[in-house]
């Protein structure tokens, strides 16, 4: 039986490699360790990792391969020893996640699967998943005084052709709500950009609400839109790292932000008169 809470040092690789090192008592028999993908109601989804002895000091090691990928979500770690039977959740440890800073966009074959792993707001150890057909990489965001965004960005997984354009939507306007489009610009070395005028976006809620809108990128005309986000770094939670500066404008403020899901939106708050 465990009398501490275990902890897990681990280390990741650029292509997502997760190995997971824990040093515990001494056992009769190797430990059982898995993720479980946190769910609001229902059974949760689980994932074994094979757990290996990495010497005679009491230390296990799992890893956790490139594949099968993971869904897209919050994992949290869970421990199971055979003196008592019982799961428990894994706290974290020394996190080595170098590999992840300055990713570069890279060709994807196949959907961009994208591992994180993060200590939660109560202590314990998880990784953030993402599973994207394809991605749109913001870079530095820039908020002018007159009231714009520009966005530097790269895509992966799909190629920019004819008819390319960024599309911000309001979200929850239905499919045919309202949208606005911006021209991109090519910035070299497989970099664009765009301007997203604040002016744009206003005159969609009445007095006193909030509005948002969700910040894409359709690769060609009739392309499927694809998010624009920032996902190839250390960070797990963007919201509250990257917090960019309000505008305010004749009936609102505006202040582009990072959703919990590293979205990329822009919200609009529209004054009471």
């Amino acid at each position: 039986m465990l009398e501490e809470t275990p902890h897990a040092d681990c280390r990741v690789t650029a292509d997502g490699v997760l190995t997971l090192d824990l040093a515990l008592p001494p056992l009769t028999a190797p430990p059982s360790l898995e993720l479980r993908l946190r769910t609001k109601d229902g059974e949760p989804t689980r994932h074994a990792l094979p757990v290996e002895s990495a010497g005679a000091d009491g230390r296990w090691r799992a890893v956790l391969g490139a594949e099968p990928v993971l869904a897209e979500g919050r994992w949290d770690l869970y421990l199971r020893v055979a003196s008592d039977g019982e799961w428990r959740r894994v706290a974290p440890g020394v996190r080595d996640l170098r590999a992840l800073l300055d990713q570069e966009p890279a060709a994807v074959d196949g959907p961009l699967a994208v591992r994180v792993p993060y200590r939660t707001k109560d202590g314990w150890f998880a990784v953030r998943a993402w599973l994207r057909p394809a991605l749109a990489e913001a870079g530095p965001i820039t908020v002018s005084p007159e009231g714009s965004m520009t966005v530097r960005a790269r895509l992966v997984g799909a190629e920019l052709r004819r008819g390319a354009a960024a599309v911000v939507k309001l979200r929850g306007g239905g499919k045919k709500g309202p949208v606005r489009k911006a021209e991109l610009r090519d910035e070299g070395a497989g970099a664009f950009s765009f301007t997203v005028p604040y002016a744009e976006l206003l005159g969609v809620a009445a007095e006193g609400q909030t509005a948002f809108w969700d910040v894409t990128v359709r690769p060609a005309t009739k392309a499927p839109r694809v998010r624009v986000a920032r996902l190839l770094d250390d960070i797990a939670d963007k919201k509250a790292v990257f917090v960019y500066p309000a505008s305010k404008l004749a009936e609102a403020t505006v202040q582009p932000y990072y959703t919990v899901d590293n979205d990329l939106a822009i919200r609009v708050d529209y004054e009471r008169a």
